[in-house]
C-alpha cells in the first residue's frame, strides 16, 4: 500500500488519519452519552476529562489530515458523476473538515468558560482559550452540541453516499479509503441477502469495443522542475479497450495528440513542443499498446505492451483499475497510473538531457470513461 496519494487511490497516511478520527469521532459520542446519565462525581468527571482528550486527538489529528491532504494531491472523482454531485461532495468534505475543527474548539471554550482547564490524558495542561465567565459556557455548551450533531448527520450522509457510490454506481469511491484492498466480505453479503434491495447495479459489459477520450477524462503527467512538483496535461487522446464475451479485458490500445499538450504557460508549452523535447512536428502521436492483460485483483489488471514516444519504444507493465461506471450504463471507467523516466524515451535533447532543473522521472496518470465504440 503506497503512502502518499495517487489519482486512484488514497495512501496509507491519508487512511490512518481517516479511520482513526471516524473511530475517535464514534468514541466522543459514547463518552458523551455515558456521561450525560452520570451524577455530578468522580466517575462523570473521569469521563469527561477522558472525552476532552479524544476531542484534543481529534483536533490534532485534523490538522495533520488536512496538512497532508494540502501536501498530497486528492485521487480523482469518477468521469460519471454530474456537476452537482461534485459539487456537492466538496462541500460535504469541506463541512466535514470545519467540524472537525469546531467542535472540539467549542469543547475547549465551554471548559475553559467553566474554569475546568484541559489536560491531554493527565499527561500536561493546555491554556484556557477565554477566562470564567457562565454566559460564555452557556454559549459554548449550546453551540458544542449543536455542532456535534450537526457533524453526526453530516458524517451519516456521508457513509450513505460511499455506500451508494458502491452498490448503486459501482465506482471506486469506496474502495480506494477502505484499509484494504477488498471490500469487506459484509458488504458483498448485505448486497447479497437484498439489504439494498430496490437499487438497480450495474450490468457488467460483455464483449465488444469501448472507446473514450478527453471529452469523458483526463491524461495528465506530473514531474518536478527546479525542485517543485509541476503538473500538466494532454487535451487530445483516445483511449481503445477490447473485452471478451466474459467481459476481462484483452486488448488496451492509448494514441496522445503530442501537440495537444499543456502546463498552463504557453513559453514552457512551446519548449515542450519543439525539437529538444517532444518534437510534435516529427512525431505527433505517442502510442501505448497492449495485447496481454492480467488480472491482479478485484477491478485491477495490469496491461504488458509497448510504449512509444518520439519512435523509441519500450515495454511497459501499466497497472490499471477497471470498474463500471454507473446504474444501468454501458460502459467502462479506466483509472492508472505509470511512473516512466523521460529520457528513456528521448524526451531531452541538448542541454534538456541535463536532470538538473527537470527531472527524469515523469509519473502520467489517467481517468476515463469508456463508452461503446461506434
Amino acid at each position: 500500500m503506497p503512502i502518499r496519494n495517487t489519482l486512484e487511490r488514497w495512501g496509507s497516511v491519508a487512511k490512518f488519519f481517516h479511520w482513526a478520527i471516524v473511530v475517535l469521532v464514534v468514541t466522543q459520542f459514547v463518552l458523551a452519552f455515558i456521561a450525560e446519565d452520570l451524577p455530578l462525581g468522580m466517575q462523570k468527571l473521569a469521563v469527561l476529562a477522558r472525552h476532552k482528550s479524544v476531542g484534543i486527538t481529534i483536533l490534532a489529528l485534523a490538522t495533520l489530515r488536512l496538512l497532508w491532504r494540502a501536501a498530497n494531491r486528492n485521487p480523482q472523482l469518477p468521469a460519471a458523476m454530474a456537476g452537482w454531485e461534485r459539487l456537492g461532495a466538496r462541500a460535504a468534505h469541506a463541512l466535514l473538515y470545519a467540524l472537525l475543527f469546531a467542535v472540539p474548539l467549542a469543547g475547549w471554550i465551554m471548559s475553559s468558560a467553566k474554569n475546568f482547564p484541559v489536560s491531554w490524558f493527565g499527561l500536561f495542561q493546555l491554556p484556557d482559550l477565554v477566562a470564567p465567565s457562565e454566559a460564555t459556557f452557556d454559549i459554548a455548551k449550546e453551540a458544542h452540541e449543536v455542532l456535534a450533531f450537526t457533524l453526526g448527520g453530516v458524517a451519516t450522509l456521508h457513509l450513505l453516499a460511499a455506500l451508494k457510490h458502491h452498490f448503486v454506481n459501482r465506482d471506486t469511491v469506496l474502495r480506494r479509503m477502505l484499509p484494504f484492498a477488498r471490500v469487506p466480505v459484509v458488504l458483498g453479503l448485505l448486497a447479497a441477502s437484498g439489504f439494498f434491495a430496490g437499487d438497480t447495479l450495474a450490468a457488467a459489459p460483455v464483449a465488444g469495443t469501448w472507446t473514450g477520450n478527453a471529452a469523458s477524462g483526463r491524461l495528465e503527467f506530473q514531474f518536478r522542475q527546479a525542485g517543485a512538483a509541476t503538473s500538466g496535461a494532454f487535451g487530445q487522446f483516445t483511449v481503445t479497450l477490447v473485452t471478451a464475451a466474459d467481459g476481462a479485458p484483452v486488448r488496451l490500445a492509448v494514441a496522445v495528440d503530442t501537440a495537444s499538450i499543456g502546463t498552463k504557460d504557453k513559453d514552457r508549452d512551446g519548449l515542450l513542443r519543439s525539437a529538444d523535447l517532444f518534437d510534435t512536428g516529427k512525431f505527433p502521436r505517442a502510442v501505448f499498446e497492449a495485447s496481454r492483460i492480467k488480472h491482479t485483483a478485484d477491478g485491477h489488471y495490469e496491461a504488458s505492451g509497448t510504449l512509444t514516444i518520439r519512435d523509441q519504444a519500450h515495454a511497459v507493465t501499466l497497472p490499471f483499475l477497471l470498474t463500471a461506471p454507473a446504474a444501468n450504463a454501458a460502459g467502462w471507467q479506466i483509472a492508472g497510473e505509470l511512473p516512466i523516466k523521460r529520457l528513456d524515451y528521448g524526451v531531452g535533447q541538448g542541454e534538456w538531457r541535463s536532470t538538473e532543473m527537470v527531472d527524469d522521472a515523469v509519473t502520467v496518470s489517467w481517468s476515463v470513461l469508456l463508452s461503446p465504440a461506434r
